[in-house]
């Protein structure tokens, strides 16, 4: 294992030292070790007047409770399925603990370990006892910041092990089911249902009030860090806030014996330190830590409410439906009251009284307090004497967006174009094809943008110098100058399946997003931001009211998102006491009021309502008639659902859903114009079984951009030469891979070795063999390769003067088309038994096998046969596994083999072979009738990927070592061979 905090050539530091709090350096490995092990045993120590008592007796009692429905779902009994789920949840890829086993290997050997593991996790749940060793931690530690010297410059990250994380995470997954019923809606973080967007709106909203509302008393906003929030927080907070929540006492006896069984150790240079203790703190990467922090944060919120009830810390409006004066995500907490020297008296009461409880106290270095421009200057300087805390001024940055009263300058999204600049000119000299590109694009570099998105409207200049930067890097080959943009931006952002590469449009993203918070809005969901936008603005119809001046940032963008999106909007569930009859667009596209033509105009239409086309809960038909005339069959399908007891429900269009709205609105946006041409063929290219770097040159050749001598030489770059393959015509795309000789012999010969008769009657360019329903899933990806090839020869011998061989390509196409035929063959298996059998079905056993018969060697399983036939190896790998399964006690229903002679042994059981096959043949006939002769089918090699793999792995093997093949041999599998006689 690596991952430890390094010294040497890699070292972190600018030099191999660090420094602690009293300033003394350290170089050597013991002092570096004793110094984080002085510092952390300090910070782990638990303070001697906190015991259980005296904060049990302190903590509120305004509390939510636990009813005895969640209780007895808390403390229910484990089942092998609870831990079987748990153990294939938990996240792979993390580093493991001391023990040395990471999450990858519980569900790897599964069938063997399930047993013991599901009994050592039941002991725990029953007697509440867990071994000494499972709450052993290594704590890795990562530099907070380039060139860290000194102990705080770095954060602990605990490595636990995975049994103890197996506990906490069934622990922590009946936790999250009831956590919504316990925190209050000012908690955001880790609260399922919730969005941390959501009190970041929210804070824009009340940043704006706090500079231009000056009717109101002045308010201030108190931005608190919390120091070493996790490790500084009180077991006897965690364990009386359980108790006064009405938690059962066995819950609360195994989150106790969870918190109270870790010891620590430091990797340093790669080697563990001492193993120290802790007596309070909760461990960063335990599942469980984050639901206990917010459940015990819950006491400050129950304190602060209080405070709120009472008028002693005011809250931001007492005309909202929920005041608050505060807001919470995790560990970042904002308290907005009003500025006065009192409300900050009662704040610093709460912090120091919720700081002697839980061991929370501020960071004064890293809190501020942010007041409106025009506020007293002295009344300011007095508060922020009484909280401790500095002044600043605004933005404010939270949850990693910055939060002004004004519409943020262009300047501050610098470093946004900055951070992306800088991870393209790292990745250009990568050697990355346009496939690899794509994906970092998508996942990386626009993550930051699209994460803003969701919560600011950014300006579209910023957006297209992000789209600037971005296309170039693209475009751009081995880091030298801007490339050719040979396709349209747009068209790059258009989805696959329109001929695009689906890079994200941020200008069309920016409404997508926005969308899904004009809806929260529209509908009046039950969010804090929402109710501050209702205070502020009324329920604006985006029909007939024009955008309030002066109102926020946000809100102008989500007013312009409803403007633009506004022709698909439709009522599903229209209360008629909230609906317009003339400015909502209850039955078209538009309101009424702007299809007049559409309505009897002989009706007086400013003295209607819709409640004068309802009788007893449903539309009147008749008097809808009469309004509609003719145009009645056209708003029928249009026409909601009546509910008069719920307010207005709007949807996107008919068939939307609310959880993809994004999406949803994205994919309209971003449509392709009717009047293009949707070819089909753009659909296929993605679906072959080849490279993603083969599909994206098929797209480009298709796209007709191909750098061929003969596009270059229209776009005024170098001049028009012969084709360098053949020396005959100029190079095009339609002469390389139609008129080429080298590229006819290509495909003359790839006709004889697949045995299809493909033809490119309109060109290949054209891609009409792409969409030919005759030709098969490979001989299509064959094609494709086969053309990839043709170019990197032609590449090879124009830049490298290399020699070419269409005998080459050919093989090359095939074993590479091959190669990604296996490599879905999983999937072609899986799909097989979906489409052909339930589950109803039982067990399935699929053999196969492995011949090369240049040395006579055979493979079946993992282990190298010396047979005389490929056969053979199949006919044995079927005994051993066959005998495997009735060892196991699997009750085999089907069976799928690849090879006709095995085929014909095993159903028919006579001998055909001779001697050698014989007893064989006759102890599977044994075998499959005490297995309740189970269905034989013969299948595809390639349907059976998995058994196939194993055995080329073994024909390939000279000696086998389980310990040096690690997680490529199965240990069930060994056993089977190495109960065959086999000796490894």
């Amino acid at each position: 294992m690596r991952g430890t905090l390094l010294f040497k050539d890699n070292n972190p530091l600018n030099g191999p030292s660090v420094r602690d709090l009293n300033i003394f350096s350290f170089s050597d490995r013991a002092g570096i070790e004793n110094a984080f092990i002085e510092f952390y045993s300090n910070l782990w120590s638990a303070t001697s007047g906190d015991s259980f008592t005296d904060v049990f007796n302190n903590l509120p009692n305004d509390l939510p409770q636990l009813s005895n429905i969640d209780r007895d779902f808390l403390m229910r009994v484990v089942t092998r399925e609870e831990v079987q789920l748990t153990v294939f949840d938990l996240p792979l890829g993390k580093s493991p603990g001391p023990d040395g086993f990471n999450a990858k290997f519980y569900p790897f050997f599964w069938s063997e370990v399930n047993d013991h593991l599901f009994e050592a996790i039941n002991f725990f749940f029953i007697h509440s006892v867990m071994p000494t060793s499972w709450g052993r931690t290594y704590i890795m530690l990562i530099p907070k910041k380039d060139n860290p010297s000194f102990i705080t410059d770095f954060r602990p990250i605990s490595l636990c092990n995975v049994c103890y994380k197996i506990i906490t995470k069934i622990l922590a997954n009946r936790l999250e089911i009831v956590l919504p019923k316990l925190i209050g809606k000012e908690q955001t973080g880790f609260v399922s249902g919730r969005c941390p967007f959501d009190n970041i709106i929210a804070l824009q909203e009340v940043v704006h009030s706090l500079e231009n509302d000056s009717k109101d008393p002045p308010r201030m906003l108190i931005k608190i860090d919390v120091e070493k929030a996790y490790d500084t927080l009180s077991w006897s907070a965690i364990l009386a806030t359980l108790t006064k929540m009405n938690f059962p006492s066995i819950w609360i006896y195994w989150i106790k014996t969870c918190i109270s069984s870790t010891s620590f150790s430091f990797l340093i240079n790669g080697q563990p330190s001492t193993w120290i203790k802790s007596t309070r703190g909760v461990r960063q990467g335990d599942p469980i830590s984050s639901y206990l922090f917010i459940l015990v944060s819950q006491n400050l919120t129950s304190m602060l409410n209080f405070a709120l009830r009472h008028n002693l810390i005011p809250g931001f409006s007492k005309h909202l439906k929920y005041n608050f004066n505060h807001l919470m995500s995790d560990d970042d907490l904002v308290l907005i009251t009003r500025a006065s020297r009192l409300s900050a008296r009662f704040i610093i009461s709460c912090l120091n009284f919720y700081d002697k409880l839980t061991g929370q106290s501020p960071n004064l270095s890293k809190s501020a307090v942010y007041f409106p421009s025009w506020f007293n200057k002295f009344v300011a300087k007095r508060i922020c004497t009484i909280l401790k805390f500095q002044a600043a001024s605004f933005p404010v940055k939270y949850l990693g967006v910055f939060i002004s009263p004004k519409r943020l300058a262009k300047t501050v999204f610098d470093f946004m174009t900055d951070n992306i600049r800088l991870h393209c000119s790292r990745w250009l000299n990568s050697k990355l094809s346009p496939a690899a590109k794509t994906v970092l694009i998508n996942s990386s570099l626009l993550s930051l943008p699209i994460y803003y998105l969701s919560v600011y409207p950014i300006y579209d200049s910023t957006l297209k110098d992000i789209n600037r930067i971005v296309r170039r890097f693209f475009w751009c080959k081995n880091g030298n100058g801007k490339g050719i943009h040979a396709v349209g931006w747009n068209d790059i952002t258009s989805p696959k399946t329109e001929g695009g590469l689906a890079i994200r449009n941020l200008l069309l993203a920016k409404h997508s997003l926005m969308a899904k918070n004009m809806f929260r809005y529209i509908n009046g969901d039950d969010l804090i931001w929402v109710d501050i936008l209702y205070l502020k603005y009324g329920g604006l119809n985006f029909w007939q009211d024009n955008i309030p001046a002066g109102c926020s940032w946000f809100f102008r963008g989500l007013c312009h998102t409803a403007v633009l999106l506004r022709p698909n909007l439709r009522i599903k569930s229209i209360n008629p006491n909230q609906t317009s009859f003339l400015f909502h667009a209850w039955c078209f596209e538009v309101p009424l009021e702007f299809k007049p033509t559409y309505i009897n105009m002989d009706l007086n239409v400013e003295t209607l309502s819709i409640s004068d086309f309802i009788e007893n809960g449903s539309w009147d038909f008749s008097n809808l008639h009469l309004l509609f005339g003719n145009n009645f069959n056209f708003i029928v399908p249009n026409l909601g659902s009546i509910n008069t007891t719920e307010p207005n429900h709007w949807i996107w269009a008919s068939k939307s859903k609310d959880c993809r709205i994004s999406a949803t609105v994205y994919h309209f946006l971003n449509q392709v114009p009717t009047w293009s041409d949707n070819w089909e063929g753009w659909r296929h290219i993605w679906s072959l079984l080849v490279a993603p770097r083969v599909k994206h040159f098929l797209w480009l050749t298709f796209k007709g951009r191909l750098p061929t001598s003969d596009y270059l030489h229209s776009i005024n770059i170098g001049p028009s030469c012969f084709c360098a393959l053949c020396n005959t015509d100029y190079e095009s795309i339609c002469h390389l891979f139609n008129n080429c000789h080298f590229a006819q012999s290509v495909w003359e010969l790839l006709r004889t070795k697949i045995g299809s008769e493909f033809s490119f009657g309109d060109g290949f360019e054209s891609g009409s063999w792409l969409v030919d329903a005759t030709y098969s899933h490979f001989a299509k990806s064959v094609i494709a390769s086969s053309a990839w090839f043709i170019w990197k020869n032609r590449c090879d011998k124009i830049f490298r003067s290399a020699s070419v061989s269409f005998q080459s390509v050919v093989c090359r196409a095939l074993a590479h088309a091959g190669d990604f035929s296996r490599a879905q063959a999983d999937q072609l298996g899986k799909r097989l038994i979906l489409n052909n059998f339930t589950h109803s079905d039982g067990s399935f056993l699929f053999v196969s096998s492995y011949w090369n018969a240049a040395n006579e060697v055979s493979g079946a399983g993992s282990c190298p046969l010396h047979v005389d036939r490929e056969d053979e190896a199949e006919i044995y790998a079927l005994k051993l596994a066959l005998q495997a399964s009735l060892d196991l006690g699997i009750q085999l229903k089907h069976i799928f083999i690849q090879h006709p002679d095995t085929f014909r042994v095993v159903s028919l059981f006579h001998n055909t072979h001779g001697r050698c096959i014989s007893p064989s043949s006759h102890h599977i006939h044994q075998l499959l009738n005490l297995l309740h002769c189970p269905m034989i089918h013969i299948i595809p090699k390639t349907w059976a990927s998995p058994a196939f793999k194993l055995a080329s792995f073994g024909a390939n093997l000279h000696a086998l070592n389980l310990f040096f093949q690690g997680f490529e041999l199965p240990r069930w599998l060994m056993r089977v061979f190495s109960l065959a006689g086999f000796d490894f």
